[in-house]
């Protein structure tokens, strides 16, 4: 492997980290507030909800944070290819919980909330690639693979 190719991976792996630990912390706000929806809803609509909310925060911080997007260019558009890949979220911790159900007779919250922890991490890893491309800046989008796997995020090769 080439050092320019190296040095573009391991940005995309220093991306990728940034990316799960902005996601993680969504994650924690999304587990949460299933938890506290939980208590009055049952698993279905408490899971779609807090899905709902926490994408919508995610996406904001992913901007921001992991891929260094600022301004009000692009959000509608940001946002609704987040709430797009929530369909898919949404399907991928639906079926999750429907399985627990399926094969676990009375699951426990802390079963319900580690299948769907475990679900979110596996759709994460396609959010990232889908917002990675997405959210690139006209200006990254010509340029050479390290630059693009840095941006947002003040990493250099």
């Amino acid at each position: 492997m080439t050092t320019s190719r190296a040095a573009r991976w391991r940005a995309i792996f220093r991306q990728l980290v940034v990316f799960a630990c902005v996601g993680g912390a969504f994650n924690v706000f999304y587990g949460l507030l299933y938890v506290v929806l939980r208590t009055e809803l049952s698993a279905q609509p408490a899971n779609a909800i807090a899905l709902v909310v926490s994408t919508i925060a995610g996406t904001w911080g992913h901007r921001r944070i992991t891929f260094g997007v600022r301004g009000p260019e692009r959000t509608v558009t940001h946002q609704a290819l987040g709430l797009a890949l929530l369909g898919f979220s949404l399907a991928v911790t639906a079926g999750s919980l429907w399985l627990l159900e399926a094969t676990v007779d009375a699951p426990s919250r802390t079963q319900e909330v580690a299948v769907l922890v475990a679900a979110n991490l596996g759709t994460g890893l396609v959010r990232f690639a889908v917002f990675r491309v997405a959210m690139r800046r006209p200006r990254d989008r010509g340029s050479d693979g390290a630059s693009e796997a840095t941006a947002g995020i003040g990493l250099t090769t």
